[in-house]
């Protein structure tokens, strides 16, 4: 349960809190153990957790009236879907400051769901797999070992 509970709360920190999700993925991958099950288990929050974020951009498309969809910033992001395309939502996942909105933009502008999904799919698989790989490897240096240790005896 208490993985289970670990899932939970980085989910429930990518969608609700404020902080960044390259200090979550760098706190869930240091304090959890390791191995393809930590990636692969990461990788499905990570995909659930941001198709959330379509899903309410898809949800405030159907709620807000049509005049008031005018917005210079919505304008904006529907172009660089249109300059783009869904490959946006790739790009996106790298770019801090645009994670998040961009993807609630895709939901917003009516991209269908299965576009969405693949394209955030392979987004999340490359996003995992790079920070899987910078903590694997700093996980070699003494130093980040020990504060790794020091932080486990927390």
């Amino acid at each position: 349960m208490d993985i289970l509970t670990q899932y939970v709360m980085l989910a429930i920190g990518i969608m609700f809190t404020p902080l960044s999700d390259d200090v979550l993925m760098i706190t869930h991958l240091t304090v959890a153990s390791s191995g393809w099950a930590l990636f692969f288990t990461t990788w499905v929050v990570f995909t659930l957790a941001f198709s959330w974020f379509y899903l309410v951009g898809r949800g405030l498309h159907r709620v807000i009236p049509s005049s008031k969809r005018d917005s210079r910033y919505l304008n904006r992001a529907k172009a660089l879907y249109e300059t783009y395309g869904s490959r946006i939502v790739l790009i996106s996942y790298f770019i801090p400051g645009l994670r998040h909105p961009l993807h609630y933009v895709a939901g917003f502008t009516s991209l269908r769901f299965r576009t969405y999904a693949l394209y955030n799919a392979i987004s999340a698989f490359l996003y995992t797999g790079a920070w899987f790989i910078v903590i694997r490897l700093a996980g070699q240096v003494p130093a980040f070992q020990q504060f790794q240790d020091w932080v486990l005896a927390l």
